[in-house]
């Protein structure tokens, strides 16, 4: 009987390496088919909004320039030079002086009136002593005509002070003076504009509205204006045959308001309570028609819709969609009815602690 012996099989790093290195290359092949074929068809994500009931307001974007309700433009009412007693910007109270003119002719002439009417007077006082009438020093004739030059001597000297006030210029309202058409010391002719002068507590805001939307548009409908809600003080239900708009104005307290600036306003024209309210960009048209997609039980459904009133990004749903559903408002492409997606669900914001 033979006898056998097993020769042992010694193995180098060079016999290890051939015989790990089909194994990784084939491992790896299987891994990355599997990743490839698992990528090849990802589960489409998109983002919803569980449909609540809210409030719309259709409104009309519009622009409005602000200007004082009082403002008086004060012009001269003589000629000479112009002296200012009141500096733009300043505060000024109800009949008080803001500036005057310099006109000597006018002062001369009060002077004299005012010593014609002091001669007079004092002449007639003296005549219509009834000592001297009853005496026959003076007839009763000679102290009424007296009477009436001191009567006429007060009316020139009246006049000389109307003339001379004229050529001043009082507030007719309190307000702040506002810029001089005229520098002091300059030479003022009658009919000049001086000085305008304006009320900041009174301000209205002028606005022109487009004709064709008067049958929406009445006196006392909210308007949205520098952060607060106002009133639609004043309709014109008539064409202006400069701007072609029908003007409009609003009464408005704005303290930090810059006069004759430009602002922009919302007119509320029809609104709607507790309604179905959905974003613009979630609606699509097919075929002429309105539709959404909904999220129901992780599969897409398309929903025909009617819709009411719009503002500049949400939509009044009439008739489709009830409170509770689920609209998708992104990632809308590639969708079909009955396909499966995943719903976006983000995560809340922890607090970081100080």
């Amino acid at each position: 009987m033979a006898n056998f012996r097993v020769k042992p099989i010694r193995l180098t790093k060079k016999h290890i390496l051939f015989v790990i290195l089909p194994l990784v290359i084939v491992a790896y092949w299987l891994f990355h088919t599997s990743s490839v074929k698992d990528n090849s068809n990802p589960v489409k994500v998109v983002e919803t909004l569980t449909l609540k009931k809210a409030d719309i307001q259709e409104t009309i974007h519009l622009l409005g320039t602000i200007r004082p309700k009082h403002v008086a433009v004060l012009t001269a009412k003589g000629s000479g030079i112009l002296d200012i007693m009141a500096n733009p910007g300043e505060t000024i109270s109800k009949n008080g002086l803001i500036a005057k003119i310099d006109n000597p002719d006018n002062e001369k002439s009060l002077q004299l009136s005012e010593t014609a009417e002091q001669i007079a007077r004092q002449q007639y006082q003296r005549l219509a002593d009834p000592a001297l009438i009853k005496k026959g020093y003076v007839s009763p004739k000679e102290a009424d005509e007296q009477k009436q030059i001191w009567l006429a001597a007060q009316k020139e000297l009246a006049q000389a002070k109307l003339d001379l006030d004229n050529l001043r210029f009082y507030a007719p309202f309190d307000g702040v003076v506002g810029v001089y058409k005229k520098r002091e010391g300059m030479q003022v002719t009658q009919g000049d504009a001086i000085v305008t002068i304006y009320d900041p507590k009174s301000l209205a805001v002028d606005i022109d509205l487009p004709c064709s939307t008067l049958p929406t548009i009445r006196v006392g409908q909210t308007v949205k204006l520098l952060n607060r809600n106002y009133k639609l003080s004043h309709v014109q239900a008539m064409l202006d045959e400069e701007t072609h708009m029908c003007p409009a104005d609003v009464d408005i307290v704005c303290k930090e308001c810059l006069i004759g600036s430009t602002v922009e306003l919302d007119l509320l024209v029809r609104e709607q309570k507790n309604v179905i309210v959905v974003p613009s960009s979630a609606i699509f048209l097919r075929n002429g028609a309105p539709f959404v997609y909904i999220l129901d039980d992780g599969k897409i459904k398309l929903a025909s819709i009617k819709t009411g009133l719009r503002d500049k990004s949400t939509v009044e749903i009439t008739e489709g969609l009830q409170e509770g559903q689920k609209l998708i408002i992104k990632g809308q492409e590639r969708l079909y009815p009955g396909m499966s997606v995943s719903e976006f669900k983000p995560q809340p914001i922890k607090n970081a602690s100080l």
